[in-house]
């Protein structure tokens, strides 16, 4: 006995988005090819829900407020990459009452905004930073990461790394300016161990002399210039 079936033209729409839903599924996509290209993607995602929180709704969704600070937040995501594992964290204030002016000089700010001056800032480390000396490679790998990342956001977040011991607090970074130049940073807390030379005005103005004009070799070759503090 034999038998037919007749498809209706719904049946066959039905049954074209099911095989349509089901090619999705097990779609590869091959334009990120490498463990560093899936980091970037991973650290664009996580910026791109931050950007579109904003801060009162990441304020909504248990926004952090740091240690000794009135009105500075941040929010904290975790990664891994090449089996290690880093975390990034946004820092944002809400004072909508400034009228958009640069930080002010206070103690209980944090060391990002004594040195620059800024208001909100990523930071991307080692899960384990206590001890951890990020060595140049890997600091600048993880920095240019993070620039792509905000790069491709169209985000102007500047961006921080934590080298050398812990205790010194030294960071580098970088920001895109919107334009083709970008603007790095380099920090560092040298305490007590304050060379002889800069503790007198001749050696602090040779060392600002020295920055400033590497900065301006860096416009020319490199499309970027620096901002470079050393607290004493």
């Amino acid at each position: 006995m034999a038998s037919s079936k007749i498809e209706t033209d719904d049946e066959f729409t039905e049954q074209e988005e099911d095989d349509d839903e089901g090619s999705l599924e097990h779609f590869d996509d091959f334009t990120i090819a490498s463990s560093w290209e899936r980091f970037i993607s991973e650290i664009e995602a996580i910026c791109r829900l931050w950007i579109s929180d904003g801060p009162n709704n990441l304020l909504i969704k248990g926004a952090v407020l740091v240690e000794d600070s009135n009105n500075l937040y941040k929010v904290k995501s975790e990664l891994k990459y090449s089996m290690k594992s880093y975390y990034m964290e946004y820092y944002f204030e809400t004072n909508p009452d400034d009228g958009g002016k640069p930080a002010g000089w206070n103690f209980d700010l944090h060391d990002m905004q004594l040195c620059f001056g800024i208001k909100e800032f990523l930071v991307i480390a080692p899960q384990s930073a206590s001890g951890v000396v990020l060595d140049a490679p890997e600091a600048s790998k993880l920095l240019s990461s993070v620039a792509i990342a905000l790069s491709n956001c169209s985000s102007l977040w500047p961006a921080f790394v934590p080298v050398h011991d812990p205790s010194r607090k030294a960071y580098i970074g970088i920001q895109s300016m919107g334009t083709v130049f970008t603007r790095r940073f380099e920090a560092d807390l040298i305490r007590s161990q304050v060379p002889v030379k800069l503790m007198h005005l001749e050696g602090l103005y040779e060392l600002f002399v020295s920055k400033f004009v590497s900065s301006l070799h860096q416009v020319v070759s490199f499309s970027s210039f620096s901002g470079q503090f050393f607290k004493c």
